[in-house]
């Protein structure tokens, strides 16, 4: 069974957002579950990974590996819902110390491990998992890293075996209602900024997904079975006006309309060769 490390001789490209721009303070302010992290100095995690592992379909017993796996809260998560075996891969040292103190606060469990690695070169063997977890992690990749990761996730995934994706923010939000809200009106046009993100999401986020361009880059990776939805956040903190923000509410409200109003994005998709 081959390993990442073992896959080729070619050096990696350097990384579009290199890996030391995500310190701790990124990690300890601007990603979710942050908070819950801080006030229990890694000794608590916010409830989400509990839910991304649901919808995942994480079953007792089964072996996950975490990529981009931040503060390592999932890990944790993933023991506590009967995983066999939890591994988490980022590429930033901050993240990797982070992961160990949450791994120390639960103890140091035998069957958990945070290692530093690209997630383009994943130093495990070939079919060592039953899931792999993507949390807002595919939008900080360009598409030639993303395909890349996604390719990485294949080979370490069992067949059969199962990738879920978790990302934020889907650019329509901004795109299209944002844009247009701001175009209807010329007083919008003259007060409300033209680019509506942060100054961290122009940094970090250089390739938003909706559920479409999710869906085709699973597939280009040759994942099957693949499907893709939203989530339920309606994130409209970046919206000057009342009004505006509760339009966001409205068209979530809308089947045909969420599109434009939801935040985040998620997707599934089987290993193939069962």
């Amino acid at each position: 069974m081959r390993s990442g490390e073992d896959a080729g001789s070619e050096p990696l490209s350097a990384p579009e957002v290199a890996a030391a721009d995500y310190d701790s303070e990124y990690f300890l302010h601007s990603c979710m579950g942050a908070d819950a992290w801080r006030e229990t100095d890694g000794q608590g995690a916010d409830p989400l990974y509990q839910g991304m592992l649901a919808l995942a379909g994480m079953q007792p017993g089964e072996r996950v590996l975490d990529l981009g796996t931040g503060r390592g809260e999932l890990l944790v998560a993933a023991l506590r819902a009967g995983a066999a075996e939890a591994v988490g891969v980022d590429y930033a040292e901050a993240a990797i110390e982070l992961a160990r103190r949450t791994l120390a606060g639960a103890g140091d469990p035998p069957q958990a491990r945070a290692l530093l690695a690209d997630a383009r070169r994943l130093p495990v063997d070939d079919g060592g998992f039953d899931l792999v977890t993507m949390l807002d992690v595919v939008e900080h990749l360009t598409d030639a890293e993303l395909d890349h990761a996604l390719g990485e996730a294949r080979r370490a995934l069992r067949p059969g075996g199962r990738l879920f994706v978790h990302t934020a923010l889907n650019p329509l939000i901004y795109d299209v209602t944002y844009r247009l809200q701001r175009a209807l009106v010329p007083a919008r046009r003259r007060s409300w900024p033209a680019e509506p993100r942060s100054e961290d999401e122009l940094r970090f986020h250089v390739n938003e997904q909706t559920p479409r361009s999710l869906r085709r880059a699973m597939r280009r990776a040759g994942f099957v079975d693949v499907e893709t939805g939203l989530g339920r956040w309606v994130h409209t903190d970046f919206v000057p006006a009342e009004r505006a923000r509760r339009t966001y509410h409205r068209l979530a409200r809308l089947p045909g309309l969420r599109l434009l109003a939801i935040a985040d994005v998620h997707g599934i998709a089987v290993a193939p060769g069962a």
